[in-house]
């Protein structure tokens, strides 16, 4: 877990070493699914499929031509459904990803691919409108507040502007503050993006 975090941040400093002129700054946002799973066959079948939701600006250097390492700063709306309720978790979120465009289409498109890392914060969380406590304490807390999650994804850039792809996101650490059960974020989302410096 420290190795990946030092990883993260080599690949963040790094990135930040690159010309003004190698910046590609944008905006994007996402819609579709969120859940929370677990290895545990009970708790998984606990929870099912809520609304998921991103949105937040998004900074873009290249490597290459083809080869794109970005980063930005966003919110994150995640969560899952149970039987009469719902559980709506609220992120801050920094997103470490590599883009690469794999073939042009057309004069000015390119499909591409993308994968990398989520950091995220929680700001807040309630079951069924009522709020939920974050911390480490197994007692008194519901929610831890990191997360790190993995994220895959392809899709399309168009007129050297607009994307539009389809992501899906995997969490790498327990967010449960009691160590009985391990649960993790999970979703799916169709994601639209606009970029101003193409």
């Amino acid at each position: 877990m420290k190795k990946s975090v030092k990883v993260l941040m080599i690949l963040l400093i790094g990135s930040l070493s690159f010309s003004a002129n190698a910046q590609i700054f944008g905006v994007k946002a996402g819609l579709g699914l969120s859940n929370i799973s677990s290895p545990d066959e009970v708790d998984n079948n606990f929870f099912g499929r809520a609304l998921g939701v991103k949105i937040g600006g998004t900074i873009e250097f290249d490597i290459t031509d083809d080869l794109y390492v970005g980063s930005g700063l966003g919110f994150a709306k995640k969560g899952a459904s149970t039987v009469g309720d719902t559980y709506n978790t609220f992120y801050l979120e920094i997103p470490i990803n590599a883009r690469y465009d794999i073939v042009e289409l057309g004069g000015s498109g390119y499909l591409y691919a993308q994968s990398g890392f989520n950091i995220g914060y929680m700001l807040a969380a309630n079951r069924g409108g009522n709020k939920v406590n974050i911390g480490s304490d197994p007692v008194d807390d519901y929610f831890k507040p990191f997360d790190l999650g993995l994220n895959f994804g392809v899709g399309v850039i168009f007129d050297e502007r607009f994307e539009i792809g389809l992501v899906t996101e995997f969490g790498l650490v327990n967010i449960y503050a009691n160590d009985l059960s391990t649960l993790r974020n999970s979703s799916l989302l169709v994601s639209f993006g606009y970029k101003f410096g193409m």
